[in-house]
């Protein structure tokens, strides 16, 4: 209650629904009250607002007739007032209602139940006294002169109608809806409707099916019923115009009105990222169908990272149905290195490592060089960088593949912060779910576009004969080429810089500013820098070789570790790490401590096989194998021609549809970790004749440098051989 229980006592005058009230006695939770219709009522004292006491006398006012009361104009509630009087004068006998509060002289005949008078004959009767009045009136006069009215008369019909309504609606059937047409806002509503219907619109937060109004509505007064509101008036027009506003803000979809749910958890300020080194990544599903090795649609995904501040793309990759948590970490491989691509007329290079040779970093103590500028200018010929990153941060959504410990491992190695985004709060990664519909320019400029939604595919989607789709290596470079020569080089809106508001600049422009501010550091370009990105698997070695799931590997470093003394690399036993890409299990790693360099151990039977060795291959040939009887069919001895003739059928023409579907993602992935490992090969090849020591890639020593700050000039990219 507004005011205090003090401002009221026995005999005050309160404004109830149904008109003036008189406080018969004060209570501990509230005060009884006489009404006018002479019944008694108990009001808690958190229903009543206490006002200062008005010309009419009256104290307070029930809840239930604000904020609506106050926002009528005064003359519009001094009409109110004046119908009031004249309702309860026929009803009672009294204008206040009450015979406590009854004038002089009250009643008069023929008004009030005392007299024994219809309430027809009261109503005639009280027409022609009003009629009387406003005849004397002579400002009613003049109106009527002036054509504004037609007569000042008052028909026993009109005093009907008010009764009839101050019965249906209390003192607020009493007011011409004519006069307050327009001018009434939301607040005019009861405070009790609105509460209820904002608890009945909070349920839709997306995991709801939507429902149309009316069912609202209904939802809506059956809980003012249980709860014992049977005093709510709500203008029927005003209520549907607030029952859509409402609608309207939180959507008709279930996706809008998750949207709406998640707008309420969203910050107001931007996060002040200064640093290019702050990383966003995500993947999502490609608009556009490939063909896998036979010519078949497919479907693909796209990994991409994003740095926030300058809006650079740092990696995009191409991967099959679905992403993994290697390709995840391999996507932040490519963040770390720089790439060029050439353009020379009509001929277009896809990116290359522009860290081989010159920005490979093998000094223990590389000096510092001159800050390399991106290319910012308008010409498409020549040379086109992609900086690489030092990551600071990653922001991710809470995917199984970002919450790997994989991934983790790769994280906390650099010293990179993960930053997962909120449940059910994709707009934490907003700037990379942006750069998805930016893709949708390069999407429709290839072959093989099917549209974000089935109702923007076409008929012939996926039908070669009609359009020859891309490979999945084809698309990847087409989306280098767009970034490079489209994305990198136009105006991003997003981009701003204190002062220069009105500035428009790229995102390699803002690379360079935000560089300047806080220097350009680059992870070390080693030639082994892809091994720290792949699964570390924990291995004995045998006389035979390394065994891992069904395949033996060898090679010369095989002898370097068989001769190591116990509990060397950890202290429960005597495993080796060795380095594994599931992409193509025909070798593993090992990083010898010699020289710090990783060295290649091959599957023994490697030469026999013309399959895309990926992890899902070699399982499928195990699950084969195990059919036919496993090992116990076969000699020890004979295993491995086993699992090579299993290879063999599972690549065949006459295989499963659903494994051609896996043998063609495989084909994908294997032909990509082919790249990958010639790129770190070619890498490994430019520096066989340096003598300069080789330091590790991470600092394990204070005092020692963990990232490369370019300790040579810059490389010449028309002379980085591929």
């Amino acid at each position: 209650m507004t005011g205090s229980a003090i401002d009221l006592h026995v005999g005050a005058r309160l404004m109830l629904s149904t008109g003036p009230a008189v406080v018969a006695a004060l209570e501990r939770h509230g005060v009884c009250v006489k009404t006018a219709t002479g019944a008694e009522e108990h009001i808690r004292w958190d229903h009543l607002t206490v006002q200062p006491v008005t010309a009419d006398g009256i104290a307070a006012i029930h809840t239930a007739l604000e904020p609506w009361w106050s926002s009528l104009d005064e003359a519009i509630q001094r009409e109110t007032m004046v119908k009031l009087e004249v309702v309860l004068e026929v009803l009672t006998g009294y204008r206040d209602g009450i015979p406590e509060l009854a004038h002089e002289g009250e009643p008069f005949y023929p008004f009030g139940e005392a007299f024994g008078v219809s309430v027809t004959r009261r109503t005639k009767a009280m027409a022609r006294q009003l009629s009387f009045e406003r005849g004397a009136d002579r400002s009613l006069i003049r109106r009527v002169r002036a054509g504004e009215l037609q007569s000042t008369t008052v028909s026993d019909l009109t005093v009907r109608l008010w009764i009839r309504s101050y019965r249906k609606e209390g003192l607020r059937g009493l007011v011409d809806g004519r006069k307050t047409r327009g001018k009434q806002g939301f607040d005019a509503l009861d405070p009790r409707f609105m509460r209820i219907a904002e608890e009945e619109f909070a349920v839709f937060d997306g995991g709801r099916s939507g429902v149309n109004l009316v069912e609202i509505e209904r939802r809506i007064l059956v809980r003012l019923k249980e709860a014992g509101a049977t005093d709510v008036h709500l203008p029927q027009r005003l209520m549907q115009q607030y029952l859509s506003s409402r609608q309207a803000a939180l959507g008709t979809t279930t996706r809008g009105h998750k949207s709406a749910k998640m707008r309420q958890r969203s910050g107001h300020r931007n996060y002040p990222d200064v640093h290019p080194g702050h990383l966003a990544t995500d993947v999502t599903r490609a608009d556009n169908l490939v063909r896998d090795t036979v010519g078949r649609p497919i479907s693909v995904e796209i990994i991409s990272v994003i740095s926030v501040p300058t809006r650079v793309i740092v990696a995009c990759r191409v991967v099959p149905q679905s992403a993994d948590a290697v390709e995840a970490g391999l996507a932040l491989y490519d963040a770390m290195r720089p790439f060029s691509m050439v353009v020379e007329g009509t001929t277009i290079n896809d990116f290359r490592w522009c860290g081989i040779p010159a920005s490979l970093s093998f000094a223990p103590f590389p000096p510092q060089s001159p800050t390399p500028h991106l290319k910012t200018d308008r010409e498409v010929e020549g040379t086109h960088i992609k900086p690489g990153v030092a990551p600071k941060s990653l922001r991710a959504d809470n995917g199984s593949i970002f919450l790997s410990e994989h991934l983790r491992r790769i994280l906390a190695e650099f010293g990179v912060d993960a930053l997962p985004s909120r449940v059910g709060r994709p707009l934490d990664n907003a700037h990379i779910e942006r750069w998805h519909e930016t893709l949708q320019a390069a999407y429709q400029a290839v072959p093989g576009f099917k549209g974000r939604h089935v109702r923007e595919r076409g008929r012939y989607v996926g039908t070669t004969a009609d359009e020859p789709l891309l490979s999945a290596r084809e698309l990847q470079q087409h989306l280098h080429r767009f970034i490079a020569l489209d994305y990198h080089r136009n105006h991003h809106s997003g981009l701003v810089v204190p002062d220069l508001e009105d500035v428009k600049l790229t995102p390699l422009e803002m690379f360079d500013i935000r560089s300047e501010t806080t220097g350009r550091l680059l992870v070390p370009q080693h030639p082994d820098l892809l091994y720290q990105f792949l699964p570390v698997r924990w291995l004995t070695p045998g006389n035979g070789g390394v065994t891992y799931r069904h395949l033996t590997y060898d090679g010369p470093i095989v002898d370097e570790l068989r001769g190591l003394r116990p509990r060397t690399f950890r202290d429960k036993d005597d495993k080796i790490p060795f380095l594994i890409d599931p992409r193509d299990r025909n070798r593993i790693w090992h990083r010898s401590r010699l020289d710090d360099r990783v060295h290649e151990l091959v599957w023994r039977d490697s030469h026999l096989v013309h399959a895309p060795m990926t992890d899902w291959v070699v399982s499928r040939a195990a699950e084969l194998m195990n059919a036919r009887g496993g090992n116990a069919a076969l000699s020890r001895r004979k295993t491995m021609r086993e699992i090579v003739e299993a290879i063999t059928v599972l690549t065949s023409p006459g295989g499963a549809e659903e494994w051609h579907t896996q043998l063609g993602r495989a084909h994908i992935r294997h032909e990509q970790a082919l790249i990958d490992h010639a790129e770190a090969a070619a890498a490994a090849a430019t520096d066989d004749d340096r003598v300069a020591p080789v330091i590790p890639l991470r600092a394990d020593a204070p005092g020692e440098p963990s990232l490369a700050t370019a300790g040579e000039p810059w490389p010449d990219y028309d002379q980085v051989g591929d």
